[in-house]
């Protein structure tokens, strides 16, 4: 009998000392210290040193590339653009969950190749020792919380999915050869994406088809099996219509969805990666020299070829915005036209009226009469320029030229634009309640 009583006890000890007990640790950085980091606040360029450690128990957080504790309501770390968070325990643990508490939603701007993480919630589930997260944009974090356990039994192995590139292009009209996947996984992989307006993809091959101008995350995801835990991998794709290198009136560039066919020339941009950059949120062409202070450059912003040869009368409109941070507005932002094999000549503007109190003015459409160069091909630029003591922003959009071949004929046109911009005999852009003689669509028509 003690024999069994002394068997039976020593397999209940066995059983509990193989239990998994899972644990939990929280990185806090909401508090008035963080892990030995500097609270940093205001215009600093400082940044934590690089790779920088914080610890809970079990469990690392190493954070490598720009990252810093921030003074804030309330405080918080944040990451940047191309550096990682990388999440790790001893090997013989296994991470199960790490959950991230982001203000404005940030945690979306992380992803990794192990696992599955839902970027909109902000939450890792898997079977890994460590987890490295990639940060593809300036994100903040008031907690991270991870639960990991002991376990006897193996890791399961990292699936190792990762596409051959993660940001890629593609153009309405022309074939798209998606980036190449690659797995250690055995298990089936399924691909999504997440803006089916812009682009499709087979569930099962990965294929895309292109559908409209924007932009679309294509995923590839899979499940966990016996021998792989689950994971998944991303790329971006941004769709852009073709770009032209001559084009006929009626021409006109929104901006809306991109630049267009409009190309940026570099001329100096001291230590700056760009000066004019198309913002995707609002859907204009904007220029600025000012990165933390001013930047001494000029970039140009300039039109495909236009070819007027059958134009007698053209008239260019757009509409602009400016900042108050200019030195001087009329030397820093200017129009210029050039021939086909001339030179650059400047066309003189009028800007949109600063308030008396704001640093920001109204769009306001300007008009520009071309016809000086009806009858020849043309390019159109808009030349930024600033200095280390000045450097404002000028935005741009709706660009449009409209022409009137001669003895008042159309333009003849593929297709006519319903939303096109109306405009009087004197190249003035009026509404569709005007009355009179207009012209829309390169015609010229009685508005009644």
């Amino acid at each position: 009998m003690n024999k069994i009583l002394r068997i039976s006890l020593f397999s209940l000890l066995a059983m509990l000392s193989s239990t998994i007990y899972a644990e939990t640790e929280k990185f806090v950085f909401t508090g008035d210290e963080a892990y030995g980091m500097t609270l940093l606040s205001g215009s600093t360029q400082d940044y934590n040193p690089d790779p920088y450690e914080c610890k809970e128990g079990n469990v690392t957080l190493t954070l490598a590339g720009k990252s810093r504790w921030w003074k804030g309501s309330p405080n918080h770390l944040r990451t940047y653009t191309n550096g990682t968070i990388t999440i790790s325990v001893p090997n013989e643990y296994i991470i199960t969950s790490i959950v991230f508490s982001s203000p404005n939603s940030t945690a979306k701007n992380l992803s990794t190749t192990v696992g599955t993480y839902d970027n909109n919630g902000g939450t890792w589930t898997g079977s890994s020792n460590s987890v490295n997260f990639a940060c593809s944009a300036t994100s903040r974090f008031n907690t991270i919380e991870v639960t990991y356990q002991s376990s006897e039994a193996p890791v399961k192995k990292d699936p190792q999915l990762a596409f051959s590139e993660t940001e890629v292009t593609a153009t309405i009209g022309e074939a798209f050869t998606a980036p190449t996947l690659t797995k250690e996984t055995t298990a089936d992989v399924t691909y999504s994406s997440d803006n089916e307006e812009v682009a499709t993809v087979d569930a099962q091959t990965g294929a895309v088809t292109i559908v409209a101008v924007g932009t679309a995350k294509i995923t590839a995801q899979a499940e966990e099996n016996d021998e792989f835990a689950s994971g998944s991998a991303s790329y971006t794709i941004t769709v852009k219509n073709p770009v032209l290198t001559e084009v006929t009136l009626p021409y006109s560039e929104s901006f809306k969805d991109d630049q267009g066919s409009f190309v940026i020339e570099d001329v100096n941009l001291s230590d700056l990666t760009y000066v004019w950059k198309h913002d995707s949120k609002y859907g204009y062409m904007k220029a600025s020299a000012y990165a933390g202070s001013n930047k001494a450059a000029e970039s140009w912003l300039v039109s495909p070829t236009i070819n007027m040869t059958e134009i007698a009368e053209a008239t260019l409109a757009f509409d602009q915005c400016i900042n108050k941070f200019f030195g001087t507005v009329e030397d820093e932002a200017t129009l210029w036209v050039k021939e086909e094999g001339g030179e650059w000549n400047q066309i003189t503007i009028t800007y949109p009226t600063l308030p008396e109190s704001g640093n920001w003015s109204d769009f306001e459409t300007q008009t520009v009469d071309l016809t000086p160069y009806a009858g020849k091909k043309i390019k159109i630029g808009f030349k930024y320029t600033s200095t280390e003591e000045a450097a404002g922003t000028w935005e741009i959009k709706n660009i449009s030229i409209t022409g009137l071949a001669t003895g008042i004929n159309k333009v003849e046109t593929d297709t006519e634009d319903a939303n096109a911009p109306v405009y009087n005999l004197s190249g003035q852009r009026v509404n569709d309640s005007y009355k009179g003689i207009v012209i829309k669509n390169g015609k010229k028509y009685i508005n009644r």
